[in-house]
């Protein structure tokens, strides 16, 4: 019967080792979590700040005469704009389309279902 209690006690203690450790692995990836979002945020408020600053020196140049072909600076203005779509995880313009047709596809179904059931 001792032996039964010591194998008993044992098991009891490693459990308790085993939930402590887990729970304070649990604590590290939640600070690591706020802080990689807490770096995120700052980077995300640090790139968006830099292409402020580079949109407006954009701006001045622009206006100001030149004869540069216009045909490159829409696809540079696009490229531009995906970066930051990417740096702030937004949705591309596919995928807001695929989107949209899926809801529309959806909503086409509801009312249908609809009309049905009356």
């Amino acid at each position: 019967m001792s032996k039964t209690t010591t194998i008993e006690q044992r098991l009891n203690e490693r459990y308790e080792q085993v939930a402590t450790d887990a729970k304070a692995t649990v604590e590290k990836m939640n600070n690591a979590v706020r802080g990689a979002y807490t770096r995120l945020e700052s980077n995300g408020n640090e790139l968006f700040q830099n292409l402020v600053k580079a949109g407006e020196k954009r701006q001045k140049a622009q206006s100001k005469p030149q004869k540069k072909t216009t045909k490159a600076q829409p696809s540079q203005l696009d490229e531009v704009r995906s970066k930051v779509a990417a740096a702030l995880g937004l949705p591309t313009r596919d995928e807001v389309e695929a989107l949209n047709k899926k809801l529309t596809s959806l909503t086409r179904k509801v009312n249908k279902l609809a009309k049905d059931a009356k």
